[in-house]
């Protein structure tokens, strides 16, 4: 029940606990292969300054015109949102790169048997930080293998 009080006041998407509730759920169990993945947008913020909430909207606005069918869409910190899916992390991270400004990068994580939701969400995340340390666009797996 708390999942449904879990919405974000400025997207209306859904935030963290519904996230972690979601990919809980679609944790395989050994010794099933991972189906699912987490990606982690970040937009790029201006000079270190907060995102507005226009910038905010019209990011949710165009995920949510690039998901595909089955795909899960989330509020995620204050300039990122998470998508977890099922189709191949590259292709979905690159798919929603371009529906967005130029210089946002994207972190991914499998969903697998032996990690909890928490661990996903933060292997997803440090992804992010790596890919935004890089070129604009970059999207980093972490971990690697």
């Amino acid at each position: 029940m708390t999942a449904l009080l879990d919405v974000d006041a400025t997207t209306l998407l859904p935030g963290r606990t519904a996230l972690l509730d979601v990919l809980a759920l679609r944790r395989p169990t050994p010794p099933a292969a991972p189906t699912t993945g987490l990606v982690l947008v970040g937009l790029p913020a201006p000079a270190g300054l907060p995102l507005g909430a226009g910038q905010l909207v019209e990011a949710a606005t165009a995920l949510s015109g690039a998901l595909l069918p089955g795909e899960w869409l989330a509020r995620h910190g204050a300039d990122a949102f998470a998508v977890v899916t099922e189709e191949p992390m590259p292709a979905t991270a690159a798919r929603l790169l371009t529906a967005l400004p130029s210089g946002a990068c994207a972190g991914v994580c499998p969903v697998t048997a032996d990690r909890g939701a928490r661990d996903v969400v933060r292997l997803a995340a440090l992804g992010l930080v790596l890919a935004r340390l890089g070129e604009p666009g970059s999207v980093v797996r972490y971990p690697t293998a």
